[in-house]
């Protein structure tokens, strides 16, 4: 299975905890965290943990059923330990960028809540385009270019992440 692929569905499996994100916006439980004086950053960091344990779990699983296969069709050990790292370097760092920019989407749109989330998802497929492209144009340098593209979006997602608390206002994650 091509590694894109499974990053793309670590992202899925992600997504229920930011439909349970906007959901609790529109019910005011973002608003009852607040009141119990968590900032942004503390609700931004359970929803991010939340979803890291579910792509882990599924990119876990994902890596050895691979692995497993892999060794039944004879391929190369080591050919499988460098995609199982690709998988777990590319797939964490996108689902924490897509989760961070969802909800930030979510917090600074007017519209109804939640409406441009399929926004966020895309920038965080967007990103993982590359690692469909780059085998089939340079498959020699395949796995390089994909490891610095997992580089690149965790610098992002820390970026995000570390700014989230500048980039929304308080009163922004209140309904």
């Amino acid at each position: 299975m091509s590694v894109a692929i499974q990053v793309f569905a670590a992202i899925l499996f992600a997504t229920p905890v930011l439909l349970l994100y906007v959901y609790d916006k529109n019910n005011g439980v973002l608003e009852y965290f607040l009141s119990l004086g968590m900032d942004q950053g503390d609700i931004y960091r359970q929803y991010l943990k939340a979803s890291l344990i579910l792509a882990s779990g599924v990119v876990v699983l994902e890596v050895a059923v691979n692995f497993v296969a892999g060794l039944v069709v004879g391929t190369d050990v080591l050919r499988l330990l460098e995609v199982s790292s690709l998988v777990f370097a590319l797939a964490l760092p996108v689902v924490s960028f897509s989760t961070l920019i969802m909800m930030s989407f979510s917090s600074l749109q007017k519209q109804r809540v939640g409406a441009n989330q399929p926004l966020g998802m895309a920038i965080g497929i967007f990103m993982v385009m590359p690692a469909y492209i780059v085998p089939l144009a340079l498959p020699s340098l395949a796995i390089v270019i994909d490891f610095l593209l997992a580089a690149v979006i965790a610098v992002l997602s820390l970026l995000t992440y570390f700014s989230s608390s500048r980039l929304i206002s308080r009163e922004k994650l209140l309904p």
